[in-house]
């Protein structure tokens, strides 16, 4: 049975939203080492280029962007071509990749990390993402094609046995605490050293591209003296992302935090900055602000996480900002598919999610001096595979007896015996009726593959079901060519009813009966490249 990794931090305080804690990839051949973010919502490897860097932005900006990779110095990197980055596009942030094959690696040389050829990597220029990220993410890549399919890093880990299970657990760290207390991140297991146990599991929501959704019940703000004000006017459903620093609130529970603490929005930084004066008096304040979770916005079974005022005592610097400039991390939610909690909220939390039981769970992190890491595995639902790939099924030597085992044997037999005699006494008096149900079958077993509907998909009893194989990132489009529609499904003539995203086309739609349904139009140019957008879509590669 493999151990859970424990992948290290690299001991540096990164990023111009932050300080935040950063982990180190290593990528190419020979290594190049980069610091990244840890990203809950992607599921790829990205690392800054050099055209990341300009002239304008010093000497230093190498270094502040967590160290710069130049695929061709990389005798294994394989080119594929840009494609959208395709991540927080519901917060607005855009950008294009460069992406290829590569070997990556996790910590620093010479370490215990893993190490896997041919993984999906993009190379970034993009300022909205100003470090590069490791996707913990299960989704699989898929470039132009449906057959163009590549494994995320975390599945390649458990197909080749070096995960216990589909799984991983996190917390950002927090810089306040202690004297300074790292992020933690265990692949396959938690560290229980990090939290306060709680019995609130939460399952997976439905959309697989914002899985880990919570129901914040309440907000509250508790100065020094013990006065209580609620800053949420009523429940919402928010996605938990590390990927980006900020908490996304509807704009009536930014009102209130406004109110309440004094802050005012710059629209030039878009961001809510805190002066000397402000600051001071937050400080002198003592605030702490507690965020109550459930599975349903409203009533029911709910934690809570508690913030203090300096888990939002942020420093903004270059480009968000001409001056380094301190920041509170709130923005204002254009609509509910913008409510996010990001890597502030999980300086106090710790989070685990388990992939193969399609539930996470959430806690209150810990900070103590002299804490010692408690290592626990989450054991696979999944049979390891072999070296051929195939599933290794459980020995029958394991505690059964003959006797038992003969007894199976006896009523399988007697079973085998029976439904012989059934079947020729059936073929024997109604063979009309057993070809028109072989027919039947086939009718849908074509309908099936017409519609995507494979047997693989249908046995899938969980969104995520039991296999390795998840639903995946859909890179589409020519990539030197013209930018196509987004996506086309291929459906059958006649009067055929199709389904799109789900939802069923009347009779009298123009799309009924078509032989081929258009995605929403073309796709906008990015920076003058034409770069295929990425697209979730449903069902097991």
């Amino acid at each position: 049975m493999s151990a859970p990794i424990v992948v290290p931090p690299s001991q540096y305080w990164d990023g111009n939203d932050g300080p935040w804690s950063s982990f180190t990839v290593r990528v190419g051949s020979p290594e190049k080492r980069s610091r990244v973010m840890v990203s809950t919502a992607g599921h790829a490897t990205w690392v800054v280029l050099p055209d990341g860097c300009a002239a304008a932005d010093g000497a230093s900006c190498p270094d502040e962007r967590g160290g710069i990779f130049r695929p061709e110095g990389s005798t294994t990197w394989a080119d594929k071509s840009l494609y959208n980055l395709a991540l927080e596009e519901n917060l607005n942030y855009t950008g294009n990749g460069r992406y290829g094959f590569d070997r990556v690696g996790l910590s620093l040389e010479n370490s215990s990390g893993p190490s896997l050829d041919s993984q999906v990597v993009a190379g970034i220029v993009a300022r909205q993402f100003w470090l590069g990220i490791f996707g913990l993410g299960t989704q699989r890549t898929n470039f132009t094609t449906f057959d163009d399919s590549h494994p995320s890093y975390m599945t390649s880990l458990k197909a080749q046995n070096k995960l216990p299970s589909l799984s991983w657990a996190y917390t950002a760290g927090a810089p306040y605490r202690l004297k300074k207390v790292f992020g933690s991140l265990t692949l396959g297991g938690y560290d229980a050293s990090r939290f306060v146990a709680n019995e609130v599991t939460f399952p997976f929501a439905p959309d697989i591209s914002r899985d880990l959704v919570v129901g914040v019940q309440s907000i509250v703000a508790q100065d020094g003296s013990g006065t209580k004000t609620t800053l949420l006017p009523q429940g919402i459903l928010s996605f938990i992302d590390s990927t980006i620093p900020y908490i996304w609130l509807p704009v009536e529970a930014c009102q209130a935090f406004e109110g309440q603490l004094g802050l005012t929005w710059d629209d030039k930084s878009q961001l809510y900055l805190v002066n000397d004066t402000l600051h001071d008096s937050l400080v002198e304040k003592n605030y702490t602000f507690t965020f109550r979770l459930g599975n349903s916005p409203g009533a029911g079974e709910a934690i809570d996480i508690v913030l203090p005022y300096a888990a939002f005592d942020l420093m903004a610097s270059y480009p968000l900002v001409t001056n380094k400039t301190r920041y509170f991390p709130l923005k204002r939610a254009a609509n509910d598919t913008q409510y996010t909690l990001g890597r502030a909220f999980l300086q106090e939390a710790y989070l685990i999610a388990d992939y193969e039981r399609s539930n996470f769970s959430i806690a209150q992190a810990r900070f103590e001096d002299g804490l010692q890491q408690k290592i626990v595995a989450i054991h696979s639902t999944i049979p390891p595979s072999n070296t051929t790939g195939a599933l290794q099924l459980a020995s029958p030597k394991s505690g059964v007896n003959s006797g038992v085992i003969a007894g199976i044997v006896i009523a399988v037999v007697g079973v085998g015996v029976l439904s012989l005699l059934a079947f020729a006494f059936f073929t024997r008096r109604w063979p009309f009726a057993r070809r028109e149900t072989v027919g039947l079958e086939e009718d849908k077993k074509d309908a099936a593959e017409i519609e995507g509907d494979t047997p693989e998909r249908s046995e899938m009893a969980t969104p995520y079901g039991d296999k390795l194989e998840y639903p995946g990132i859909f890179l589409h489009g020519q990539p030197h060519g013209e930018v196509e529609a987004r996506h086309k499904v291929e459906m059958p003539a006649g009067n055929h009813v199709p389904e799109v995203h789900g939802m069923a086309a009347a009779a009298d739609s123009p799309v009924a009966g078509r032989a081929e349904l258009e995605g929403p139009g073309m796709l906008q140019e990015l920076a003058g490249q034409p770069a295929p957008a990425a697209r979730y879509f449903k069902g097991a590669i």
